[in-house]
């Protein structure tokens, strides 16, 4: 295979390469990142190595770093490299290891804003994520898998090996004499996503079509052929009218809701309000979640986000003395949230709650330096609505802790001995 040459057809033809961008490579020593970055100079685009050390797998982990910046010294190029402790970031913020790690790498990405940022996916990626949205249950959006180009609020992602089989690329590796690092943890199947490739893809392969992966990325392009066709057909359309077909109702229906600033728009939800909007009579009111509803007056659906009309929002702050952390499994926007936060350093000053305000500024724990909330509410992608209306917890003028965020690294407890303040928000509603 000559993977270099592939790798040119796709930037040339999805048009990848954007003039004056700089471009970064997504290098986490494995494979498929160490393939795509030596193709990269194999073909004399110049580029950057990006490499995000998760620190999950101790001395492992900064094996892999310094694996990374040999290679990008090696091949005379610049190399960038960042360290976040995922799993203290997966405790602070409830979430699971994956969705921390996730998080992180966004946010590592979202440090370079002016750049494209190639990731490594390929076509054993699609196949694996189609399986995946599959069993959730996702509509055509879904079900069409990733896209060669990306273009998210504050970076622009390529994979320009997403129609490359993994063993194509294992075997220029392996022709050339490349090396590459081993991640114990993608055997490891209590991720999904692992079962899916060691076990679920294989049994299909064995047990119903040796060629599984080929019917899947054909049928993925299918759906995205006939998803941009929908999408044209519709594009005029603002919300569901009676003349529209019912696939059409909900696509109009979901773009609305997103457009409006939805959280989220699944198919149950998408059926009742069109149910409301259908019965046409008097004033309901349909619950997307506890910040966000619509109300459906004489079938016209109108979009309200907290604080809802006649509502104003306050906040109780609670604290109690204790040690270590407390699990937390809200997420931003809801509450109530908690968080522990080192006793010494608060000291006796007062802890209090405040609505946020442009112009504020946090030190994020895993992360460095200090970040506009602004900046911050952006990448998590909190509607602008909503964000006049969340709350900051703040001692001696420095905001510690963004409920359902995470707190300030300077306040961070060392272990689950260390003195800690346990605060509580929970939001008031009065008329």
């Amino acid at each position: 295979m000559n993977l270099p040459a592939l790798i040119k057809k796709n930037c040339q033809m999805h048009q990848l390469l954007l003039p004056g961008r700089n471009i970064i490579v997504g290098v986490s020593g494995g494979a498929d990142s160490v393939a795509l970055l030596r193709a990269f100079h194999t073909l004399e685009i110049p580029c950057t190595a990006a490499h995000l050390n998760h620190q999950l797998r101790g001395a492992e982990s900064d094996a892999d770093e310094a694996f990374v910046r040999k290679l990008a010294g090696e091949l005379g190029l610049p190399m960038t490299g960042k360290s976040v402790n995922v799993r203290e970031l997966a405790e602070t913020t409830g979430q699971s290891i994956e969705m921390a790690a996730r998080q992180a790498r966004h946010e590592f990405f979202a440090e370079f804003p002016e750049a494209v940022i190639a990731l490594a996916h390929h076509a054993d990626d699609q196949a694996e994520t189609f399986i995946l949205k599959l069993a959730r249950g996702a509509g055509t959006d879904g079900l069409c898998g990733m896209s060669f180009a990306q273009p998210l609020e504050n970076v622009h992602l390529i994979r320009p090996m997403l129609n490359i089989p993994r063993a194509g690329i294992l075997q220029w590796l392996e022709e050339n004499g490349f090396e590459w690092r081993e991640d114990a943890s993608n055997s490891d199947e209590t991720y999904l996503r692992n079962k899916v490739r060691h076990t679920i893809l294989p049994m299909l392969e064995n047990e119903l079509n040796p060629n599984i992966r080929t019917s899947i990325l054909r049928t993925m392009d299918i759906l995205q052929a006939e998803n941009e066709w929908m999408n044209a057909l519709i594009a005029d359309c603002r919300l569901p009218s009676e003349d529209l077909p019912l696939a059409a109702k909900r696509r109009t229906l979901r773009n609305w809701l997103f457009e409006q600033g939805a959280d989220e728009a699944g198919f149950d939800a998408v059926e009742q309000i069109l149910t409301l909007m259908d019965a046409g009579a008097g004033s309901t009111v349909f619950e997307l979640n506890a910040n966000q509803r619509v109300v459906v007056e004489y079938g016209k659906p109108r979009f309200e986000q907290t604080p809802f009309q006649s509502l104003e929002t306050s906040w109780t702050l609670t604290r109690t003395n204790g040690s270590g952390w407390i699990r937390d499994e809200s997420r931003i926007g809801t509450y109530p949230a908690q968080a522990s936060v080192c006793a010494e350093k608060a000291g006796l000053s007062e802890i209090t709650v405040r609505n946020w305000m442009p112009g504020d500024r946090m030190a994020p724990l895993g992360m460095a330096g200090t970040r506009k909330l602004q900046d911050i509410l952006t990448d998590l992608k909190i509607p602008k609505a909503q964000r006049k209306n969340l709350p900051v917890v703040v001692c001696r003028n420095e905001i510690i802790w963004i409920p359902g965020y995470r707190i300030s690294r300077d306040w961070a407890l060392k272990n689950d001995k260390t003195k800690a303040i346990h605060l509580k928000v929970e939001q008031n509603r009065t008329k």
